[in-house]
């Protein structure tokens, strides 16, 4: 019997894929270097679901339902995974896995009208390899990803006639998201167009049904009153999305997404633009969106819904070129140019191992093994985890910044810090707890090295607001990481002022005029220790100037201390030339700190540096000195 190499070969294609892309999207999430927070905020929506309630998540400062939003029903289906294993990273598994499994189809669809199985493995690699299938994928985790085999699984069913599971998977693909209905209506006029009348007219009333149903009756229904404060109506969505066209200054850049949108398949697929319809029904809108991100860019997933008909287009002209010219190779030399097109842009865009710049990324570039924003852990990573872990099995209502709050997304409460949309005072109050990292260490960079997103001042707001009210206090830290709560304050933190009477002189100076004038380290007991530093500014400082002491336990990982008084109550700033600033807080070292002799150095840092997480030489003002010693028997 002859042996199916084709399959086998497929089949290891789309297990090689599978690891690939479920292990970038896990390490991304590990290495909390992500850059929005879709993937907090379905799973806090989907752990709802899990709870028997509609979808809500809260991040915005509101609690909003999926349903009034996206209409993502299908996320439903994959609440009782989502219950086995509930954490965020059950949720890059399956979707990373669906995008792979649409293969399949594909290849179906191939073999059935190509009638070989080789060119077959080749569209389907073209497939697993499509950079924005791929860039999709790997960006957090949306319903359109999930839609785009969906559809695939429905086209073919479409090919080989089994009209109830055409629907029962288009079906499915709409209940992802509503705009999923875009496409399938011109899916649906291509039909009728070309002759299958019945089957184009079922399929567009399909769609025209679904949006006259998710317009008309879901998303009211599920629309809070802030509904235009949150973009839950479909003025607000589309002010959102297409409000500020500006195609001068970004025209260039849309045509070069629209080149690596299509040109993989282009080779073949002009031969077959009915398909490229639906397609371009999908790429058209996005081509010409103004949401964040740029939201046009390939880079997220808006591509995705895209990408079957895309497919769908090669095969169809590959097989139009073999009908036109049977005794020709032609087509497959085209088919391998695809591929060889395919495998080329992937390798230049696709932030995979695949791209020479996964092995060459620089800090802050967001590529490869990159710590600050790529798929890098660092052993801080690790301690995040740790550290979080007392707060992932409560579900007390509690704010998180960006980093953190992936961690406890499994909650009916959870609120971002600092927030965008509401000022702290309006959303804080309605929480227990909150946790930042005061040494923030996501730094996306440009070309130039200078900070494009995140950075050591984002929790910098939010940690001044809660130092400043007398019913928050500091109830735990360690290397950076914060937890605030109502309970006695056991780390308590202040900062006074004092006029200079000359009796101090300067016992150590750091770059840019901070003096230390005197500095003790004073056991508490309890495993507590408190620091009193006296500061002095030798000259007037710029308003814009953002500079953080940090003590940290020589020889002791993890053991970093930073001083929240000069951070956040009064920041240097304020500061007045020939005024002592006496700043006094609590603090605790690591849980099972190996008894020993540790000096304990200080040092200044520039929170403007896009490197200032790290507290090393590139963000130091001057040298370390050693501010006192700490002895644990």
């Amino acid at each position: 019997m002859k042996r199916p190499y084709p399959t086998y070969l497929l089949l290891f294609l789309m297990l090689a894929t599978f690891a690939m892309l479920a292990w970038l999207s896990l390490a991304r999430y590990f290495a909390f270097t992500s850059r929005a927070f879709d993937l907090g905020a379905m799973s806090q929506a989907i752990w709802s679901a899990t709870q028997g309630k509609p979808l809500i998540f809260t991040v915005e400062g509101i609690s909003l339902s999926r349903l009034a939003r996206h209409v993502e029903l299908f996320y439903f289906l994959l609440a009782p995974l989502y219950a086995l294993w509930p954490a965020p990273s059950t949720l890059l598994i399956l979707q990373a896995g669906l995008a792979v499994i649409g293969a399949l189809p594909i290849y179906r669809i191939a073999t059935r009208r190509l009638k070989q199985a080789w060119p077959a493995v080749i569209i389907a690699a073209i497939y697993l390899l499509y950079p924005v299938m791929q860039t999709a994928v790997l960006f957090e985790f949306h319903a359109d990803t999930l839609a785009m085999p969906l559809l695939l699984f429905a086209l073919d069913a479409l090919d080989r006639q089994a009209q109830r599971s055409y629907f029962f998977w288009l079906v499915l693909a709409l209940s992802c998201k509503f705009y999923v209905a875009v496409p399938v209506a011109a899916l649906g006029v291509i039909l009728w167009w070309h002759g299958q009348k019945r089957l184009g007219w079922g399929t567009l009333m399909l769609a025209v049904a679904w949006g006259v149903v998710v317009f008309g009756v879901i998303r009211p229904y599920f629309a809070p009153p802030e509904a235009t404060y949150v973009e839950a109506t479909t003025r607000s969505y589309l002010s959102y999305y297409f409000g500020q066209l500006n195609l001068t200054l970004t025209g260039a850049l849309r045509l070069s997404n629209a080149v690596i949108v299509y040109a993989p398949v282009l080779l073949l697929a002009w031969r077959a633009p009915r398909w490229l319809l639906p397609a371009t029904a999908v790429i058209l809108p996005v081509l010409l969106s103004s949401g964040p991100g740029p939201s046009f860019d390939f880079q997220y997933h808006h591509y995705a819904l895209g990408v079957p008909f895309l497919m769908m287009a090669l095969i169809a002209g590959a097989e139009q070129l073999h009908q036109d010219v049977p005794s020709s190779r032609h087509w497959q030399k085209r088919l391998a140019m695809a591929f060889c097109l395919t495998l080329i842009l992937n390798s230049f865009l696709v932030n995979s191992p695949l791209n020479v710049r996964f092995y060459q990324a620089q800090p802050g570039s967001g590529f490869g093994l990159d710590t600050l924003a790529g798929y890098g852990r660092t052993d801080r990573d690790a301690l995040k985890f740790l550290w979080m872990a007392p707060l992932q099995a409560s579900n007390q209502p509690m704010a998180a910044d960006r980093s953190l709050a992936r961690l406890v997304t499994n909650r009916s409460l959870l609120y971002l810090v600092p927030p965008e949309n509401k000022p702290h005072e309006e959303l804080l109050p309605q929480v227990d707890t909150v946790t930042v990292d005061a040494l923030y260490d996501f730094a996306l960079l440009d070309r130039n090295q200078n900070l494009l997103e995140g950075g050591v001042q984002t929790a910098f707001p939010t940690i001044g607001w809660l130092l400043n009210q007398p019913e928050w206090h500091l109830v735990r830290a360690q290397d950076g990481l914060l937890q605030f709560g109502h309970e006695n304050a056991s780390l308590w933190q202040q900062v006074t002022t004092e006029p200079d009477d000359g009796q101090l002189e300067p016992v150590a100076r750091f770059n840019d005029g901070l003096a230390l004038l005197d500095a003790s380290i004073t056991p508490l007991g309890n495993d507590l220790f408190q620091m009193d530093c006296f500061w002095q500014a030798e000259r007037p400082f710029a308003a814009n100037a953002s500079y953080f002491a940090v003590s940290r336990l020589e020889g002791l990982a993890h053991s970093r201390i930073v001083h929240l008084p000069t951070l956040a109550i009064l920041p240097v700033s304020t500061w007045v030339p020939n005024t002592i600033i006496h700043e006094s807080f609590v603090f605790t070292l690591p849980a099972n700190t190996p008894a020993g002799h540790y000096a304990v150095k200080t040092g200044w840092y520039n929170a403007n540096n896009p490197f200032a997480s790290e507290t090393d030489s590139r963000s130091r003002l001057g040298e370390e000195i050693t501010s006192g010693y700490i002895v644990i028997p």
